[in-house]
């Protein structure tokens, strides 16, 4: 079966061709064959298809429960959570030398005479 160039092959036809392949079930040039593109096209399926996979095993959760994500992006969302701690203790320091500042007016100096 030879198929045009704008014949799309689905998804599944190209996972069941790659993992026959990868399997050992037929070679890379039967697959091509079969679905009537390139041997070259299969091997890029089959190169597609484990680089995916090794992708998607590295996106593993860790620590608390749905944290998910590559190391990247775990390491950002991390230093995002500290930022926000930071910022909120800088907040509560500024109240409270705002405050302080508001009282400080109210103190009588030791040198003011009453």
């Amino acid at each position: 079966m030879v198929r045009s160039r704008r014949t799309k092959i689905p998804a599944e036809e190209k996972t069941r061709l790659v993992l026959a392949v990868l399997a050992g079930e037929m070679s890379g040039a039967e697959a091509a064959r079969r679905c009537g593109v390139s041997a070259v096209q299969v091997t890029k399926w089959k190169h597609q298809f484990l680089e995916a996979g090794a992708e998607r095993l590295q996106e593993v959760p860790s620590g608390p429960a749905g944290t998910k994500g590559s190391p990247e992006q775990r390491r950002l969302q991390l230093e995002n959570e500290q930022l926000k701690l930071a910022l909120a203790e800088a907040t509560v320091q500024l109240r409270i030398w705002q405050r302080g500042a508001a009282l400080a007016d109210q103190v009588p100096s030791k040198t003011s005479k009453s």
